[in-house]
């Protein structure tokens, strides 16, 4: 116990409950409902395919059962939580990959064939010989690539050492139990468990393979050292008041803004994050202080931006956008909303509303927990192209505050799959499926914008 630091949040949640047999229980039964539940998911095959959905949404909801059980037990039982999460994700692990890790894997490979994917598409004629039957399964064939550059150079590097589909997946699986094993010791099992047992999580990385943990590492990483060494020590003052950025106070603030920095590399989503911390520390510690810390967020985005500008030839613009256009197989609830009332909204206003939201939101709230999952939950909202896997932006911010949005999500955004589930017709989804997808998330949102007004406060113990 000596030397870890965690913290506590109630008498419910802290070391000294002891737990009863039927608390055990109930806890060993959710896992095994969850457990079945991923079998189920990962025998059906991934839910694109139309012939799979029924089955893949019946696992998916065994699976968000036992999900929804744990919410109400898991105070201790850190081992079990853990083991029963590694062995979920393991029984997704063979479903095949996504048509987004698809071509991830294949701009990787024409980058190393010294083509240019931010200028070549996958239907470019010179690449002809490459097509293969991983190149029947991606989408948007005539489209350039919308990777960031960081992103790209990963798999660029993933394809040179010959990593495979489930090489890669494997990796992902990886960097998301440690995930799982940080916010076990940051947090506790009961609300590491909203993460670790999360189906829609789990089947995102180990099943889908997407790589949303690669980004949420380094985020929650950030988040943690800045929670714990800055917002619960009484806010950014407290650099100036311990010798600056030079002491080393100072040093963690600016190692915390270099790993979302990384985050941002890859996601461009997590850069006002990276602005919110500079102005937070520019207000209360000084100019130089704060722009030093601006600057040691930007440096991953800078470097691989400016490697993608001379060594690719690609223009900034290209590389440095938000996903802001209409794509096959999204989703969106106010652009949508907007659409079928025969409103038409131009892409460029919505992300001019979502910047406005984030700038106005920077100057309200002086939490980087509260600043994020407000800025994340509201850019969700008005996003013109969202898909399942984007909530996980959430996770490293909302876990800590049990985001009631964040926990609704995981079980109703399966609703998503709804809309393969014809053959002969487009990904659709009719208005109360739309509705059954979006009211738990904004329900949730707004019940943490009005409840969870000011930092949590408290006291470190270790909790599990």
């Amino acid at each position: 116990m000596r030397g870890s630091l965690y913290h506590f949040d109630s008498s419910a949640g802290s070391v000294f409950h002891r737990a009863s047999k039927r608390e055990f229980l109930l806890f060993l039964f959710a896992g095994i409902l969850f457990l079945l539940g991923c079998y189920r998911m990962g025998k059906a095959g991934l839910p694109e395919d139309f012939e799979n959905v029924s089955d893949f949404l019946i696992g998916a909801g065994i699976a968000s059962l036992g999900f929804f059980i744990s919410w109400f037990n898991g105070r201790r039982w850190a081992g079990l939580m853990l083991a029963i999460a590694v062995v979920a994700r393991l029984l997704l692990l063979p479903m095949p990959v996504s048509e987004d890790l698809t071509r991830r894997i294949w701009e990787g490979e024409v980058l190393n064939l010294n083509y240019n994917p931010y200028e070549v598409a996958p239907d470019f004629g010179e690449l002809k010989p490459l097509r293969d039957r991983d190149w029947e399964r991606i989408r948007r064939k005539s489209e350039t690539s919308e990777q960031s550059p960081l992103s790209l150079a990963v798999f660029r590097l993933c394809s040179a050492m010959g990593f495979n589909e489930w090489g890669l997946k494997a990796i992902f699986v990886v960097f998301d139990f440690w995930i799982c094993i940080m916010l076990v010791m940051r947090y506790g099992t009961r609300k590491a468990v909203l993460y670790a047992w999360n189906p829609l999580v789990v089947y995102c990385v180990a099943g889908g393979g997407h790589m949303e943990s690669l980004v949420l590492l380094p985020a929650l990483s950030g988040f943690l050292i800045w929670d714990a060494w800055v917002d619960r020590k009484g806010g950014a003052v407290v650099i100036n008041n311990n010798g600056g950025l030079g002491g080393g106070l100072g040093q963690m603030v600016s190692f915390a803004a270099l790993l979302i920095g990384i985050a941002a590399a890859m996601n461009l989503v997590f850069l006002p994050i990276i602005i919110w911390m500079a102005w937070q520390v520019l207000i209360k510690s000084g100019l130089k202080s704060g722009m030093a810390i601006l600057l040691v967020g930007l440096i991953p985005l800078l470097a691989f931006s400016g490697w993608a500008f001379l060594s690719l030839k690609v223009e900034l613009a290209t590389i440095l956008t938000y996903p802001i256009e209409t794509k096959e197989a999204s989703f969106s609830l106010i652009p949508g909303a907007l659409n079928a009332l025969g409103i038409e909204v131009e892409s460029t206003y919505i992300f001019g509303s979502g910047l406005v939201v984030s700038v106005l939101l920077m100057f309200r709230n002086e939490s980087l927990e509260r600043y994020a999952n407000l800025y994340i939950g509201t850019l969700i909202l008005l996003g013109i192209a969202v898909y399942p896997w984007h909530f996980m932006w959430m996770a490293p911010f909302a876990i800590g505050v049990m985001h009631l949005g964040f926990r609704l999500i995981a079980i109703s955004g399966f609703v998503y799959f709804l809309g393969f589930g014809a053959a002969d017709s487009a990904w659709n989804l009719a208005p109360w499926q739309n509705a059954i997808l979006w009211i738990p998330f904004t329900l949730g949102l707004t019940v943490y914008a009005l409840t969870q007004r000011s930092k949590s406060d408290g006291f470190y113990v270790r909790s599990y």
